[in-house]
């Protein structure tokens, strides 16, 4: 039985902010081979569903059997396949045949490409790839980001209720995303009141 709103749906909205804008400011350049890489809920799935859309561009959420392609395309996938062989013919495939590529990913081991975490073959043509990192949250961005997950269901609460949860979670996206959760929680468990002690009691139990 569901005791509190689902959170996990997401609109369009991209917020920009200095966090993500060498990869917006590169999407917008139409750089050919590019990877843009960031912590999870940092937007990328957001950023790349909205610039294909734009810019009538092919949008894969896998590696496929079959190499057909003949557009610019993404792909979104948060674990790259390092040690595949399907996945080198893949970027072998954009490479030559001068076709545009962008991937978006949660994949951290891209920064720091050896054979290590890639087959040989996949590490070289990675390198023809321009890197672009979605950063942490700032404070600013982490207010908007709990405040845009609590507009998605309808919820409003005050500032100083944001601001104090913020005072118990960490800079990332994903605190972000249960930040809104743990409001959301509270509200139903609490008849919609909520108030910073309740806030700090929480946290505490924790």
């Amino acid at each position: 039985m569901q005791t509190f709103l689902n959170l996990d749906s997401s609109d369009n909205e991209i917020i920009y902010s200095f966090e993500n804008d060498t990869a917006i400011q590169s999407l917008d350049k139409r750089i050919k081979y590019l990877v843009i890489y960031g912590p999870k809920k940092s937007g990328k799935t957001t950023i790349a569903k909205k610039f294909s859309t734009n810019h009538n561009i092919d949008l894969i959420e896998k590696v496929p059997n079959d190499l057909n392609f003949n557009k610019e395309t993404f792909l979104d996938l948060n674990i790259l396949p390092a040690q595949d062989e399907k996945f080198f013919h893949f970027l072998q495939f954009f490479i030559s045949n001068d076709i545009p590529l962008t991937i978006f990913t949660s994949e951290t081991s891209i920064e720091n490409l050896s054979n290590e975490f890639y087959l040989p073959d996949v590490v070289s043509r990675l390198k023809q790839f321009n890197l672009c990192n979605i950063q942490n949250p700032s404070n600013d961005l982490l207010f908007k980001l709990i405040n845009k997950y609590l507009s998605l269901k309808s919820i409003t609460v005050s500032e100083q209720i944001i601001i104090e949860v913020m005072n118990h979670i960490e800079r990332t996206y994903l605190s972000a995303f249960e930040a809104a959760k743990t409001i959301n929680y509270l509200l139903y468990e609490n008849n919609h009141n909520i108030n910073l002690s309740l806030i700090k009691e929480h946290y505490e139990r924790l």
